[in-house]
């Protein structure tokens, strides 16, 4: 049985980014390394979505000083704004796509 050819399976779902890419590392460990060095590419283009919770927790993080857990904290905003991006790319009209480009210019512009 071949877990991973040229599409995701459908009947498969991802309870996190982290079960996604421990499938991917096993299905397909060239796509795998190919996926991880394009996401290195556009990693710093990603918008970072924050909710106001998500906000909150940083912050009381920080201001206790609890700096572990506001590294965690960082690390499951970055994964999971990597999973919304993929997903939206993934699933963009034409129209969508060329939002998506647009706000990533704009990033970059910025940076």
């Amino acid at each position: 049985m071949v877990l991973f050819e040229n599409e995701m399976p459908s009947d498969i779902d991802f309870i996190s980014v982290e079960s996604f890419y421990f499938y991917m590392s096993l299905a397909s460990p060239a796509k795998s390394r190919e996926i991880a060095a394009l996401m290195g590419i556009v990693e710093p283009f990603i918008p970072i979505i924050i909710s106001q919770k998500n906000l909150e927790n940083i912050l009381d993080a920080y201001f206790l000083g609890d700096f572990a857990r506001l590294s965690r904290l960082e690390q499951v905003l970055i994964d999971r704004s990597k999973l919304l991006f993929i997903n939206a790319a993934i699933t963009a009209d034409n129209a969508g796509w060329n939002e998506m480009v647009e706000a990533c210019c704009d990033i970059r512009s910025q940076s």
